[in-house]
């Protein structure tokens, strides 16, 4: 009994969301993505606006939720690398730069669900397109899209805990591609 426990216990901690994991993944989608029109850089100050949910999402509150705490994660990484970005000598920089995320599709398993139903439950999946603009012009900077997925069989085996990951690594990706492109 204690030998299937402790197997237990390995495999959970190996779905959690680790800073190595994180940072390598977030890494590896940035370097894909299409890179913008003009560096980061180049902008004197820098807005975050809240996330647009797609006519999909808003249907149902589940989403609405879970869209509301991957906002919330994407702001807690995204606001203090922007303040880092205002505090930078000035030099020729101008204009306003706006981040939207838009949230096109979003499901994500919950708990209970990978408990009882374990990988017939699905995958979670989230499609975020990362709006970027020249807020002087409305001028689309960049627009890459941010598509990870936790798949079911994982997800049965953690319990939830990949599902519920899926959130903090659309958000390193999204800080990723910002801090990348500066």
């Amino acid at each position: 009994m204690r030998i299937l426990v402790s197997l237990a216990v390995i495999m959970l901690s190996a779905c959690a969301a680790t800073p190595e994991s994180l940072e390598s993944v977030a890494r590896t989608e940035s370097a894909r993505m299409p890179a913008p029109s003009r560096p980061f850089s180049s902008f004197a100050s820098y807005e975050i606006r809240p996330m647009a949910l797609s006519p999909a999402v808003q249907a149902e509150h589940g989403k609405v939720e879970a869209a509301g705490e991957l906002d919330a994660k994407m702001r807690q990484k995204i606001e203090p690398l922007f303040n880092e970005w205002r505090s930078a000598p000035a030099g020729d920089r101008s204009g306003r730069m706006v981040v939207e995320p838009q949230l096109a599709g979003l499901r994500v398993v919950s708990g209970g669900a990978r408990f009882w139903a374990g990988a017939f439950a699905g995958d979670s999946s989230i499609d975020l397109d990362l709006s970027v603009t020249d807020g002087d012009t409305g001028q689309v900077i960049a627009k890459p899209r941010i598509a990870l997925k936790a798949d079911a069989m994982t997800g049965g085996w953690s319990i939830g805990k990949s599902d519920k990951n899926l959130l903090d690594y659309i958000a390193a990706v999204s800080y990723q591609y910002l801090k990348d492109h500066y």
